[in-house]
């Protein structure tokens, strides 16, 4: 067992090497036995082609468009009955996939921290999950465990469910956007602190060409190149080199043109068509190695080129055109084996060539160019995908 750590950011659950980790002077609590530091293959046979991560869970997409989620299922965000307790029994949670009931064929999926969202093969938007403040957009104002309608006769092709339901988002296919949900501090970027069951147009002067949701802010992008952002300004999370929140989207400032954008719960992402990535927001998750919180876009450390980049909660991903991934942020989510945050970009442990990654609030996931689906970060209530949850 010689080189095995036990302790709270532990890669191997410790319950199965206490013998060897220096006996019983710490006990270990049953959070401290569920850390993944390093990419691990899920307990269970799933063929998907197309990952997407919650707050505390992860979900993925066949080649069928059938959508599988594991994780907390507190608020029947999973989209499936869920017979496991986790945190004392007080949270509904698996480990093991569920199908989304039910049965529809997604194109795309997006998961939030109380509900989920997908985009069915017709361009129709559904939502379920926790719908008390509107998150369900279908004007109800209650909770779904299965999918419903998001009101009105649009036709999307992005949707994002945010990272914490106070604000979704999508994208219709003219590139207008629309949001719904409480809508806290502009969130909706309707020119009001309101929130709406609905959705409302985002009033932007000019189309997107992809939209995000975060942590009651959104952001989109345009043809040019240029990121809006509106909502609560929590770090600086708008990017505009100023405090105080906007109800309407605002120009990040730097002058980057982007070609794609990521948005997560404390910190954005644009990467330019160089594959140069550029955060700001929250400072471990900037990546610049120096700030602990940015208003503008600063550079992300190291000189990577990047395919893509992906963000969490208060972590980021990029993909390298070979494949490799690179993690900054807290410890237990950057995947590469070690129990230190880091604030520049670390290479995934394992030596794994990804086709697609996405960062989430407690775990993170990725698929290889062989198929195979990888999760690494806080299992507690299964978002790793790792039957230890006990019994």
């Amino acid at each position: 067992m010689t080189g095995l750590r036990c302790g709270f950011w532990s890669l191997i659950p410790c319950a199965l090497v206490l013998a060897s980790c220096g006996g019983d002077d710490h006990q270990l609590t049953p959070l401290e036995l569920q850390i993944y530091l390093e990419p691990t293959p899920i307990s269970a046979a799933l063929t998907v082609d197309r990952v997407a991560q919650g707050y505390d869970s992860s979900c993925m997409l066949t080649p069928a468009g059938d959508a599988w989620c594991w994780g907390s299922n507190e608020h029947s965000q999973l989209g499936a009955p869920t017979a496991k307790s986790c945190q004392g029994g007080f949270v509904a949670c698996t480990w093991q996939p569920v199908q989304a009931q039910p049965p529809m064929r997604f194109t795309q999926l997006s998961p939030s921290r109380l509900h989920s969202c997908g985009i069915d093969i017709a361009g129709k938007a559904w939502c379920w999950g926790f719908g008390v403040g509107g998150q369900l957009g279908d004007a109800s104002g209650t909770d779904s465990a299965t999918p419903v309608v998001i009101a009105g006769s649009h036709r999307f092709v992005h949707v994002d469910a945010g990272s914490d339901g106070l604000v979704s988002c999508a994208l219709d296919d003219v590139g207008t956007a629309w949001c719904w949900g409480p809508g806290n501090s502009g969130g909706l970027g309707d020119g009001t602190t309101n929130g709406s069951k609905v959705p409302v147009r985002v009033l932007a002067s000019q189309p997107f060409t992809s939209i995000g949701a975060g942590s009651s802010h959104g952001c989109g992008l345009d043809a040019t190149g240029q990121a809006w952002c509106w909502g609560r300004n929590l770090y600086g999370v708008l990017g505009r080199g100023v405090s105080g929140a906007s109800l309407t989207p605002a120009a990040v400032t730097g002058g980057h043109p982007f070609a794609s954008l990521a948005v997560g719960g404390t910190v954005n992402c644009g990467l330019t068509p160089a594959g140069a990535a550029w955060c700001w927001g929250f400072g471990p998750s900037l990546g610049d190695g120096v700030l602990n919180h940015s208003d503008v876009p600063v550079a992300v450390a190291g000189g990577h080129v990047f395919t893509s980049v992906s963000v969490g909660y208060q972590h980021a991903c990029g993909l390298a055109s070979d494949g490799t991934a690179w993690c900054w942020g807290p410890a237990i989510l950057t995947g590469s084996g070690s129990e230190v945050e880091s604030k520049v970009p670390v290479a995934v442990a394992g030596g794994h060539r990804f086709g697609m990654l996405q960062a989430g609030g407690t775990a993170t996931c990725a698929i290889t160019l062989a198929g195979q689906p990888l999760c690494w970060g806080q299992n507690a209530n299964g978002a790793v995908g790792q039957d230890n949850l006990g019994p």
